[in-house]
């Protein structure tokens, strides 16, 4: 994956878009499987990447940071996985 090109183009200067500044999303074409995403160098699916896409364009109009996955972290879990 690293040698392969990025085909995903969200950084475009000549548009003036940048939706990945760290560069964490990766769309590659792989010549048997088709397009391949990756998040941080791990596999993810191309729907997933989609979706991100298209979180990060509506995150980008409403003024927010556009380069992190959004993750909920609002519930704890005791020894046994029950929530506390």
């Amino acid at each position: 994956m690293e040698n392969k090109k990025d085909i995903g183009n969200l950084n475009n200067k000549d548009f003036g878009v940048e939706l990945d500044p760290t560069n964490n999303l990766k769309l590659v074409e792989d010549d048997k499987k088709g397009q391949q995403a990756y998040y941080k160098g791990s596999k993810m699916a191309y729907s997933d990447y989609i979706c991100e896409v298209g979180n990060r364009i509506n995150k980008g109009k409403q003024g927010k940071g556009t380069d992190n996955i959004g993750m909920f972290a609002g519930v704890s879990f005791d020894e046994n996985g029950k929530i506390i």
